[in-house]
């Protein structure tokens, strides 16, 4: 979580390995807060990304 909050150049790499551990969390801990919570960070940094270099998220 505390990766989301460092602000780097590019946050592609970042953000496909956030998307990755997102898909297991879903899957293995889907009622969990915790697994929510990574999951609601992560489409904010997408959306964050999106409204700086929408061509990277492509």
């Amino acid at each position: 979580m505390a990766a989301f909050d460092i602000d780097y150049r590019s946050q592609t790499d970042l953000l496909n390995r956030a998307a990755d551990l997102d898909r297991v969390l879903r899957r293995r801990y889907r009622r969990e807060a915790l697994a929510e919570e990574f999951h609601e960070r992560l489409v904010a940094a997408r959306r964050a990304l999106a409204s700086r270099r929408p061509e990277l998220l492509e």
